[in-house]
């Protein structure tokens, strides 16, 4: 098989387990689904296009179509889930954009496949609600484009906020509740208490990463959903989707990983929002989860989310959140081209294309 055959392959399987999974309470769909779960993570060719990639990322396409093509021609071997060995774990800490570390962990090929397969598992059969962003088909900048759609009176009032180090305080055990992934698969992967971990001073695979010399790393192992593992966002994503039931029916939410937007009509019902919000991630089945979060804010007055500026005078206005418009100050004062400025905006911030770096300076220093 070529590797388009082996991506249509495994495409056409997520697809019949997606129109399982939309009939619900159904034992005998129930079984179906179940048996073409077990036959899409033990299928050659999905396996194949799935350490394709992982190697494609890791070390170029030629290096990785050289190895599948190996693979495709010696001795058919499928990797089973069940027989997974318990290999030790590589994490380094991570510096936070506001403080402390995240624990970001590396796996080896195989391990890094399961996740990968129970990351495209969750997504054929997971239909998420409107508020969430950090999905397929929903990216960062098609959540800022609804967000801004949202914004239509200047009584409008918005609560940012943020789950605090949200993964590593997962609960694992919701995450066998969840109806999409084999109980095996769950525990072999996912579970971080089977896997032992390992701190690695420096990441080849990260840019050559040093440990921080004010970091103790003793009992600071991972925790709760593994960062670095491929199917931690989609699961998370999951466990936020019944956000709205636990608001007001007034109030909109925008959740894009543990980055939440609450746009009420008003600052009185956003108080009450971000308190409805604490309520909720402090009783959440899989937490509890405590949150930063801002007092309400008019959306005239201007708020951060994702990267982005967004403030509302006559329309709402788009631009650099602080962070960012410090490091384009620091590009600007290092002498770096133009063209080079350009392009990092171009290619990061795509919401503000065709704006000349002129016109976005000067919104900033306003």
């Amino acid at each position: 098989m070529t590797l388009q055959q082996q991506r249509r392959f495994a495409r056409r399987l997520l697809n019949k387990i997606g129109h399982r999974s939309q009939v619900r309470g159904n034992a005998i769909t129930a079984e179906l689904r179940a048996r073409e779960i077990e036959r899409f993570l033990a299928a050659h060719p999905v396996q194949s296009a799935a350490l394709y990639d992982i190697w494609a990322d890791e070390y170029g396409a030629v290096q990785a179509e050289e190895w599948r093509s190996a693979r495709q021609r010696g001795l058919i071997y499928n990797y089973d889930y069940r027989r997974l060995r318990a290999r030790p774990v590589e994490w380094y800490p991570k510096r936070r954009g506001t403080s402390g570390f995240r624990k970001i962990c590396m796996f080896g090929s195989e391990e890094k496949m399961w996740h990968r397969l129970a990351r495209d598992l969750i997504r054929a059969q997971h239909q998420p609600r409107e508020h969430i962003g950090d999905w397929r088909g929903r990216g960062r900048d098609d959540q800022m484009k609804k967000l801004i759609a949202a914004i239509k009176s200047p009584w409008q009032a918005v609560v940012v906020a943020d789950i605090r180090r949200a993964f590593e305080h997962v609960n694992v055990d919701a995450i066998y509740d969840l109806p999409y992934l084999p109980e095996p698969l769950i525990r072999r992967a996912i579970d971080h208490r089977t896997h032992r971990f390992v701190c690695r001073e420096r990441s080849h695979r990260q840019g050559d990463i040093a440990l921080p010399d004010d970091v103790d790393t003793i009992g600071m192992v991972p925790s709760g959903l593994m960062e670095g593992s491929p199917a931690s966002n989609a699961i998370f994503s999951v466990l936020m989707d019944d956000l709205p039931d636990h608001l007001d029916e007034t109030i909109q939410a925008f959740v894009y990983c543990d980055n939440i937007i609450l746009l009420a009509p008003d600052k009185s019902q956003a108080r009450r929002a971000k308190t409805s919000l604490a309520v909720y991630l402090s009783g959440h089945r899989a937490g509890p989860f405590t949150i930063t979060a801002n007092a309400p804010v008019l959306v005239t007055e201007g708020f951060e989310h994702l990267g982005y500026s967004l403030r509302l005078k006559t329309k709402v206005e788009v631009g650099l959140s602080l962070q960012n418009w410090i490091e384009l100050t620091r590009k600007v004062e290092g002498a770096t081209s133009r063209e080079a400025i350009e392009t990092w905006l171009a290619t990061s911030f795509s919401l503000l294309a065709g704006v000349p770096l002129e016109a976005i300076r000067q919104n900033l220093a306003a």
